[in-house]
């Protein structure tokens, strides 16, 4: 009788310590619904200022690229801590990759070229950001 009491439970501790230790295993963002707002520094603000802004903004006449990438509501609260860690990691990606500003546009608009230190600037700011409010 005392092997039937016991026997379940030491069944249902053991499936409680399994999935207390899976579940902490995987990646936890601070409040991943939570929406936040973002500071940028003044020396990379002042950068997206100048050459991003014109696409990425709430003013920008062009549709996808503003969709894409707003940079008026990375800053605004406007995204979930989800969302703005997504954000950063792609201005990190295709800075990384230097995709930005595209080709097509920098034809037009040769004056807006990131230059390399200013690339590393705000690349380094995202990384930074979405590490932080990664918790790592």
């Amino acid at each position: 009788m005392k092997i039937k009491f016991i026997l379940p439970l030491f069944v249902v501790a053991v499936l409680f310590a399994l999935v207390s230790f899976t579940s902490s295993s995987e990646p936890q963002y601070n409040d991943i619904d939570e929406v936040v707002t973002i500071d940028i520094p003044e020396n990379v603000k002042a950068i997206i200022d100048n050459k991003c802004m014109g696409c990425h903004s709430d003013e920008a006449k062009g549709g996808k690229s503003k969709m894409k990438m707003n940079f008026d509501k990375l800053s605004n609260g406007d995204y979930s801590t989800g969302k703005v860690i997504s954000k950063l990691d792609k201005i990190v990606k295709m800075l990384g990759k230097d995709k930005m500003p595209p080709e097509k546009f920098l034809a037009k608009n040769p004056a807006k070229k990131l230059t390399s230190e200013e690339s590393k600037l705000i690349s380094d700011w995202a990384s930074s950001q979405s590490s932080i409010m990664k918790g790592e």
